[in-house]
């Protein structure tokens, strides 16, 4: 991912989750050029663009339906207190809080009051 994605409010990683990887690299990839990047756990595929990561792709979880769908993550400076914050504002916790892979911050996921899923991100900031 680029700077863009990881000021507070920007909206930054997406996630696709469908029941083909690779029909879903290979249509994005033809369509706006997305290119495979990379595969950091089985069944997670890291699509981006050049040097850039963009988001990425897995298959649903069982016991998880619903038909395939992207998850947008907004970009927050402090996952704990937006959390809270979301909850005040009547959000439910629908992930708690997990690490991303290499220390790079953590993820969650709200329902907010109006039923939509969306993800919350706080990225760890490493100096070049």
């Amino acid at each position: 991912m680029g700077q863009h994605g990881y000021n507070q409010g920007d909206l930054g990683w997406s996630e696709l989750t469908t029941t083909s990887a690779a029909d879903a690299i290979s249509f994005y990839g033809s369509l706006v050029g997305w290119e495979k990047k990379g595969e950091p756990a089985p069944g997670y595929h890291v699509f981006g663009r050049g040097e850039e990561m963009l988001g990425g792709i897995t298959q649903p979880q069982e016991g998880c339906g619903g038909p395939p769908r992207w998850m947008p993550y907004t970009t927050v400076e402090d996952l704990d207190a937006t959390l809270q914050k979301a909850e005040g504002l009547g959000a439910k916790t629908i992930l708690p809080p997990m690490p991303l892979p290499e220390d790079s911050g953590r993820i969650a996921i709200i329902q907010d009051p109006q039923g939509v899923m969306t993800g919350l991100a706080q990225y760890n900031r490493k100096a070049c």
